[in-house]
């Protein structure tokens, strides 16, 4: 009770909002009567029991998983028309987005630093690791152009999972898993067009090859012209009076594709994406069209998953990534040009066991090695001179975790990983996870887990005219603790919440710049406290609506100041509905406290509503896997203004983001 009472107490209800949360959730509700297939009870059943591999490295119920967890389904991304990653995330408790005009970052919990490149977030695609090896960066926004039509379910597990994964997974790890040839069956193609000048085409074809075999291939070109933009802080002749017209244009291009033989997955992935820079960033011209990044991303994996009677299973993958920067910052229009660029390639291995020695444990144990041959950074100076620097390294990693199931509703799940990279030190990140089932409808976890994030090898080891070394750079740590709960009420409708609090040590951020470039160091430690509520309603598969709450206060642990880019309050609310027929409309509401920018000035609360409406069209007897869909999306539907904080290498304090978009799409599968 101590400990809630300290996560709840300076929240603005002083605890109300918690005590109503545990009121609820200890009501006893009367039990429905078994439900055909279509109705409430079987819609939410299959909710509970989507299944969730990234928590554990082995597919478990979300509710079994030591871990909170919120997966986003191919039906969500159907419905609500998300585009890419990052407009499934937004929806996700507690998570928000910060769009700089070049790259997406996500923040959640409260914690969202300007300028990290999501370095703090693991980002996988089918459990392939797609964070870089300079920045550690993960592609979150249109720089990961992979069709969201190929996408089966995105698994979001909150909380440090550096335990299993290592270094990075200290907020949370997001685990895209792609459609097999049995659940795509066939081709899909689907061209759209927005407004802004946005032009896409996606290609989607899978096919099972027999009872083990499958092959899927998928891809995506997108093309932007983007907005016309204008930054009042800038409005000065010498900065084009703040405008930027034609700059914000964008080319994508992406892919995936997968080849199961029994045993044995292959899968390869590329995205390429040219983003032009509207915002002066790095003291570029407001008026200068060259100025632009241009990130390639190329890998593949090769794996092997074989099971040993129905106890033990065996999990061998080979892998490897090539990573590649470049970037363009024109000073003055049609004057010398400042460039840089950078890239990684890095090859892998990583086999566990998983062992059940009784029908009340199971144990899983591995061991990771990476070598990254290339971590390189270059810059070519508007004078002619040039700098350049390389910082390959290994990584070793052996880890475990065990499952006992102490009665039969009662699991305690440990875990520990030890991790070293050549260059810092060595790291042993542990969990621990109390999962309680008191009765059918309820599910309580305890949970303790740390995590850590190795310095970069920007941040600790380039040494270039921009980088400074600072090779006595400590590893991130974060201790987090939490308590989620979660009540089936009725037949259709589930409510639950977590509080937690954490914090973090030895956190890395940027020195001022001066004549002699920029260094990282270990400036200060962040402490935070939050709740998040969420209810889902699921009216069979005609009506599903979901309802997230978060407050978060994360504060400078010396100073007890907020940090900046943390919004204390967001609200979510989406709805979807089957109206007449084929045709069926989903809605989402959105609204966000303000945030406090790097110059101490705030941005304004805001609260944005998207809507998609959907129009299918069926074939029938041997036309019966034909379907031809219309769809309109509408994004910010009613055109309210709305920023968020940009970062240091930005002279305005906020970035303006997009107003009303529409995008018309048909989507012909056959």
């Amino acid at each position: 009770m101590r400990l809630l009472r300290c996560l709840v107490g300076g929240a603005p209800t002083r605890g109300s909002v918690a005590a109503l949360l545990l009121v609820a959730l200890l009501t006893p509700v009367a039990e429905g009567q078994r439900a055909d297939p279509g109705s409430p009870t079987m819609a939410l059943d299959s909710l509970l029991n989507s299944r969730v591999s990234a928590a554990s490295k082995y597919a478990q119920r979300a509710a079994d998983a030591p871990a909170s967890v919120t997966i986003i389904t191919s039906d969500d991304i159907r419905h609500y028309g998300y585009r890419d990653l990052r407009e499934a995330l937004e929806v996700v408790r507690g998570f928000y987005v910060s769009d700089d005009r070049n790259y997406v970052s996500i923040g959640t919990r409260g914690f969202g630093r300007p300028g990290d490149y999501n370095n703090r977030i693991l980002l996988l695609v089918d459990g392939h690791t797609l964070n870089d090896q300079i920045w550690g960066g993960a592609p979150i926004g249109s720089e990961l152009p992979i069709p969201m039509e190929a996408v089966e379910r995105i698994e979001v597990v909150r909380g440090p999972g550096s335990a299993l994964y290592g270094t990075s997974a200290m907020f949370a790890v997001i685990n895209v898993v792609t459609k097999t040839g049995a659940e795509m069956d066939g081709v899909s193609i689907s061209p759209r067009v927005g407004n802004a000048g946005i032009r896409e085409l996606s290609a989607t074809a899978g096919r099972p090859l027999g009872l083990r075999r499958s092959i899927v291939a998928s891809g995506l070109i997108t093309h932007s012209d983007g907005a016309d933009l204008y930054f009042p802080e800038l409005d000065s002749p010498a900065t084009n009076n703040g405008i930027t017209r034609g700059m914000d244009a964008e080319r994508a291009v992406g892919g995936i594709g997968s080849l199961v033989w029994d045993d044995l997955t292959a899968r390869v992935g590329y995205h390429s994406r040219e983003k032009g820079v509207p915002t002066g960033a790095f003291e570029t011209s407001l008026a200068d069209p060259r100025a632009e990044t241009n990130d390639e991303t190329f890998w593949g994996e090769l794996a092997l998953h074989r099971e040993f009677a129905r106890s033990r299973r065996l999990t061998i993958r080979t892998f490897a990534n090539r990573y590649r920067y470049r970037g363009a910052y024109p000073r003055d229009p049609g004057g010398p040009l400042y460039s840089d660029g950078g890239g990684s390639s890095h090859i892998g291995g990583e086999a566990f066991y998983t062992w059940d020695p009784s029908s009340r444990m199971r144990i899983t144990f591995g061991a990771e090695h990476r070598r990254v041959m290339r971590a390189d950074y270059y810059e070519n100076q508007a004078d002619g001179s040039t700098s350049a620097d390389d910082s390959p390294f290994n990584l070793s990693a052996a880890f475990a975790q065990s499952e006992w199931q102490l009665r039969s509703k009662a699991n305690l799940v440990a875990g520990l990983r030890y991790e070293r990279q050549r260059g810092t030190e060595a790291a042993v990140t542990p969990r621990i996870a109390l999962i309680l089932n008191p009765d059918a409808r309820t599910t309580a976890k305890f949970l303790l887990g740390e995590a850590f994030r190795a310095p970069t090898a920007a941040e600790a080891h380039l040494n270039t005219s921009y980088y400074k070394r600072n090779p006595s750079l400590k590893p991130e740590r974060i201790r987090t603790l939490e308590l989620e709960l979660q009540r089936r009420m009725t037949s259709a409708f589930l409510l639950g919440g977590s509080l937690y609090s954490y914090r973090i040590r030895n956190l890395i951020e940027q020195g001022s710049e001066g004549l002699e470039g920029v260094q990282f160091e270990n400036r200060s430690a962040a402490i935070a406290r939050g709740i998040e509520l969420q209810a889902d309603l699921l009216s069979g598969s005609t009506l599903s609506a979901r309802a997230t709450y978060a407050w978060q206060r994360t504060e400078d642990e010396s100073t007890r100041e907020r940090l900046s880019n943390s919004p204390v309050q967001i609200a979510t609310v989406t709805a979807s509905t089957a109206l007449r027929g084929a045709v069926r409309t989903s809605v989402t509401l959105r609204h966000e406290s303000p945030r406090q920018t790097l110059t101490g000035t705030s941005t304004p609360a805001f609260t944005r509503v998207d809507a998609n409406i959907r129009y299918a069209l069926r074939g029938s007897g041997r036309a019966a896997m034909r379907e031809t869909v219309f769809s309109l999306r509408v994004t910010n539907l009613f055109d309210a203004a709305w920023a968020t904080p940009g970062g240091l290498e930005h002279r305005q304090s906020s970035i303006p983001q997009d107003r009303r978009c529409l995008i018309g799409r048909l989507d012909w599968r056959f």
